[in-house]
């Protein structure tokens, strides 16, 4: 009791300035409301095309723009009087702007679209290579989606349908889960300190230069920075106060991540597994099972406000971990080599095979619960079970895990 006197109160000022650092990004982060005609932008393609009566749409990030707001924002964009999809990733344009709800709408014709000449990086180098060595499109979709964090929208139908009804869409969404492995895979190659900073150096790379620079990857690389520090000083590491420390810092720089779905589901997932392992005393297994059930609580809301949710990935994720990690190893040694060494590569897309056709065997009778709960009320629901978490020890956090998850079901439809 008396060392978590000591530590509340720098826990405390943590959790304030992140409900600080809330209230300036619902604010700053606010797209204006535009309705604008015949604006300049050039624009990255961030997903597959879609073709359909003769307009193609596709999501891009906006590189420039007339309009100074949007820059580095996220957009949909729909191209008309189109009869072939257009080839490149880069592109400029004149078209019409429209804001809702915090999204940017883009919509031009053709003849005011131009390709642009293509910016060749690492991260495209390594993927062309993997793309060249992988022939099989599902193990290649997996790959890229797994190692580079392409979108998931690049991923094939069934792909996409078995790793979505089995609630595994996350491993295929470059976050914590793999900046962690990639940590501990390199760590170990050297010995003591100089693994650990080994591990950082390849995480920094790997999030600076291969893989998009998503939410969950900032928040976990952040988080995994302050961890590294603290154990080469030989201090002491509050995973809670840097979780809200670092979210603090995501939203003072890219308050526009206040109104990001894929921040706000890293973030209680991280938060419900921290709190469930605070004053938690049990067995290996009890711990997995509980972290996979947090994990799952600290994201099913968010995720019923817009999709359905598959309670099997509870005893999925635990079970099939081994498999995870030993894709994750082979790939981390494949990126090593540059997809140069056969033997890494070809285990690696053993491991993944055998997921695939695990998932494929589950993903016809898996459990889907859709929930008629919005965002407001999600939001809600997250922040009393996390309250609830922390104030609860041992095998009695059950109970703010199981409360959100009934009201969950209580809300179908």
């Amino acid at each position: 009791m008396n060392f978590l006197r000591k530590q509340l109160p720098g826990f405390a000022i943590h959790l304030l300035l992140f409900l600080l650092s809330l209230l300036y990004a619902f604010n700053a982060g606010k797209i204006p409301t535009i309705k604008d005609y015949m604006i300049y932008f050039k624009v990255h393609l961030e997903g597959q095309w879609e073709v359909s009566e003769g307009v193609a749409s596709a999501p891009v990030l906006i590189e420039e723009s007339e309009i100074e707001s949007l820059k580095g924002k996220r957009a949909f964009l729909l191209v008309k009087r189109i009869q072939f999809i257009p080839k490149g990733k880069r592109f400029e344009l004149f078209g019409n702007v429209n804001t809702e709800n915090n999204k940017v709408f883009i919509s031009t014709y053709v003849w005011d679209l131009e390709r642009l000449p293509e910016r060749k990086t690492l991260r495209d180098f390594l993927m062309e290579k993997f793309k060249e060595k992988v022939r099989d499109e599902h193990l290649r979709a997996i790959g890229l989606a797994f190692l580079f964090g392409e979108s998931k929208r690049n991923l094939p139908v069934e792909v996409e349908r078995v790793f979505l009804h089995t609630g595994l869409i996350h491993v295929l969404v470059v976050s914590g889960l793999h900046v962690g492995l990639i940590f501990l895979i390199l760590s170990r190659l050297l010995p003591k300190f100089y693994g650990e900073v080994f591990g950082l150096l390849g995480v920094l790379f790997y999030s600076a230069f291969l893989v998009p620079h998503n939410p969950p990857v900032i928040r976990a690389t952040s988080m995994l920075f302050f961890w590294v520090l603290s154990f080469l000083s030989f201090r002491w590491y509050c995973s809670l106060c840097v979780l809200f420390f670092t979210g603090t810092l995501m939203l003072s720089f890219f308050p526009h991540f206040f109104y990001s779905y894929s921040f706000w589901l890293s973030f209680f997932a991280v938060l419900y597994i921290l709190l469930v392992l605070r004053n938690f005393e049990g067995g290996k297994l009890a711990k997995t099972l509980m972290v996979s059930f947090s994990a799952f609580s600290g994201t099913a809301p968010l995720i019923a406000s817009f999709s359905f949710i598959t309670p099997l990935s509870v005893l999925l994720t635990p079970v099939l971990s081994p498999l995870i990690f030993a894709y994750a190893l082979f790939g981390v040694l494949s990126l090593l080599t540059a997809f140069s060494f056969p033997p890494s590569l070809i285990l690696m897309n053993l491991s993944g095979e055998i997921i695939f056709k695990i998932l494929q065997l589950f993903s016809d009778f898996s459990p889907k619960i859709i929930s008629g709960v919005d965002a407001k009320e999600a939001f809600t629901l997250l922040v009393l079970g996390a309250v609830g978490l922390y104030v609860t020890k041992g095998y009695y956090k059950l109970l703010p895990l199981g409360v959100v998850n009934l009201y969950l079901i209580f809300k179908i439809n």
